[in-house]
């Protein structure tokens, strides 16, 4: 009997030293973490002991999945947060460390969805991610072209993005880590600005892929027809796609319903052809319309001899915040997700435009230069609680909120140039992300903040 306990006793050193990992008593699991809290590409710097000296076929994982591994001691690891889920923004994830399918170490981190920008910072346009505190800046596209637009899914595996790699605008989707950059839309004309399905099952996005030509006319007044922009609607993976807009004016600037099913946009197809230069012309024809996604139950919702321009649908459906002239200046208004109810938010004579929600839809954002240059306002989806964001002497701009509400980053040139800044949701602790001498701008978040100055 003592000499099948030996052999026992033997085998069990043997299979655990052939795993990398050796201990002779029950190891102490907890591990601590390096930063504890972090965005996908994050390394992270697992501390402990009884690791093994060499990683073999040990691995880390976070949330079960397994992460790319940088360094391994007996007592450190040196790992990256993979691809995972971020729908809130926040959660915390497990990691393991695993030897020989034994947990020798267990701890928790907190994953955060990363702030994607745009930089020239590398001589061209690139996407960028950061960490919510502003570390771990990497370079997610890293191509010789420009890419721009960056739009997260709202899960925060996938980002969509323009790119004219391959010689004109075209849709790309890539991993959230960077990877896999794929050409969804292909087709040789200019396809621009898309925005993802609440489901992240589509993607909406404005092309000129159906124009004729351009022709001009002096007659009556200066003309231009035959260019024409359209909204398609195609699959994640570009499967599908379909012209749901589907008229020779300019459709552009698409915003999805909370329950997927219909999209708002902008257009001038009740003018026809684009006014180029008049004088005597103040009105462009703008309207709000929305279609099904098939391209059915096309309605004109705000049906208003002035302009209505740059719908942004509230998260929770019911409400189109957008943007009109029709009281004599740009003002910010609403309207039920029918077209009824249409109430002026922003009463003042100043610029007041580029609306954007809060993901509570609560609160609607916007750009004023009522205070002598552009700043960030915040109000109340009733027109109450007017609040003054910002209050730099410099451009501030394009507020894209936090998947969870909790704060939101914008860019501003305060400093001398195009940074990321990052404030509360009251306007409270604006402190800089970025520090580069080139531009950094168009943060996208949770919300999107599509419109950068000119």
């Amino acid at each position: 009997m003592r000499a099948q306990g030996f052999v026992v006793s033997l085998l069990l050193l043997i299979s655990v030293t052939m795993s990398s990992c050796v201990f002779f008593e029950a190891p102490d699991l907890t591990i601590a973490l390096v930063p504890t809290a972090g965005a996908v590409n994050t390394w992270v710097v697992i501390s402990g002991a009884g690791f093994g000296d060499t990683q073999g076929t040990s691995v880390v994982t976070f949330d079960g999945l397994q992460a790319q591994v940088a360094a391994w001691t007996d007592t450190s690891i040196t790992a990256k947060v993979p691809v995972l889920a971020t729908p809130n923004g926040e959660r915390g994830v497990p990691v393991n460390v695993v030897c020989g399918g034994t947990a020798v170490g267990t701890g928790l981190f907190v994953l955060q969805r990363g702030i994607l920008f745009e930089t020239s910072r590398d001589g061209n346009a690139e996407i960028y991610m950061i960490n919510p505190d502003g570390s771990n800046p990497t370079n997610l596209t890293d191509d010789s072209g420009d890419d721009t637009s960056a739009a997260w899914s709202p899960d925060g595996t996938e980002i969509a993005f323009v790119s004219d790699r391959d010689g004109n605008a075209e849709i790309y989707v890539m991993s959230a880590d960077g990877t896999g950059a794929t050409n969804v839309t292909q087709h040789p004309d200019q396809d621009n600005f898309p925005v993802w399905s609440p489901a992240g099952t589509h993607i909406a996005f404005q092309t000129d892929r159906d124009s004729t030509g351009m022709l001009m006319s002096a007659e009556p007044k200066l003309t231009l027809s035959g260019y024409n922009v359209e909204i398609y609607v195609m699959n994640a993976d570009g499967s599908g796609q379909t012209n749901v807009s589907n008229d020779e004016g300019w459709d552009g600037y698409p915003t999805w319903s909370a329950d997927g099913k219909r999209i708002a946009f902008e257009t001038d197809r009740d003018s026809f052809e684009l006014v180029v230069l008049d004088l005597g012309i103040t009105d462009y024809g703008y309207e709000i319309y929305a279609v099904d996604i098939d391209g059915d139950n096309l309605t004109n919702l705000t049906n208003n001899p002035e302009d209505d321009m740059l719908p942004v649908w509230s998260p929770d459906g019911a409400t189109i915040a957008f943007v009109s002239v029709r009281d004599g200046n740009i003002e910010v208004y609403a309207m039920n997700a029918d077209g009824s109810g249409q109430v002026r938010i922003t009463t003042n004579n100043a610029l007041d435009w580029y609306p954007g929600w809060s993901p509570d839809s609560e609160w609607i954002t916007f750009h004023s230069d009522r205070d002598g240059n552009t700043e960030i306002y915040k109000v109340r989806r009733d027109g109450t609680a007017m609040t003054r964001l910002t209050t730099s002497a410099e451009w501030d701009w394009g507020p894209s909120w936090s998947p969870d509400g909790s704060a939101m980053v914008f860019q501003s040139s305060r400093d001398g140039n195009a940074e990321i800044y990052s404030m509360s949701p009251s306007g409270a602790f604006q402190e800089r992300l970025t520090d580069d001498p080139a531009w950094d701008l168009q943060p996208m978040w949770g919300t999107a903040a599509w419109f950068p100055p000119a």
